[in-house]
């Protein structure tokens, strides 16, 4: 047996960090970005057969939300150009979730139904069903 790193044996009593079925010196399981050992706890990234820590996992891989600047670990809304958190990605309007329920681009903003249907009924003039969210045409009969 070798350590997966530097693929030298172990001396008789060495302590072995054993991890996905692979095993390393304690001295060898190091992130593959910054080289600082993994503490004994620690959560760690595999990507492409190499392990990363947390900070630099991030840095590296992890997209960025483009309204709270986080790192996205997870579910990544892509839409509008951008990526965004599930719980970042709201209707400019209303700041209704959009996660899910899908959304309307209006003058380059991300808007559910309801405040699209407003948008486009205020910019023609006309006034929008509460009940059913359709535009009311003038001259149309109004069914109670």
């Amino acid at each position: 047996m070798v350590c997966s790193r530097c693929h030298e044996g172990f001396e008789e009593r060495e302590k072995l960090v054993n991890a996905g079925g692979q095993v390393w010196h304690q001295q060898c399981f190091v992130c593959a970005q910054c080289f600082r050992p993994f503490t004994k706890d620690a959560i760690f990234y595999e990507f492409e057969g190499r392990k990363y820590c947390e900070h630099d996992f991030h840095v590296l891989f992890a997209p960025c939300c483009v309204k709270c600047s986080e790192f996205i670990i997870g579910r990544v809304i892509k839409a509008m150009n951008a990526n965004w958190c599930p719980n970042c990605f709201k209707c400019e309007l209303c700041q209704d979730i959009l996660t899910d329920k899908g959304f309307f681009k209006n003058a380059g903003r991300a808007l559910c139904q309801p405040c699209n249907e407003k948008e486009k009924a205020a910019a023609i003039g006309k006034y929008i069903c509460f009940k059913c969210k359709a535009i009311i045409d003038e001259g149309a009969p109004l069914k109670f």
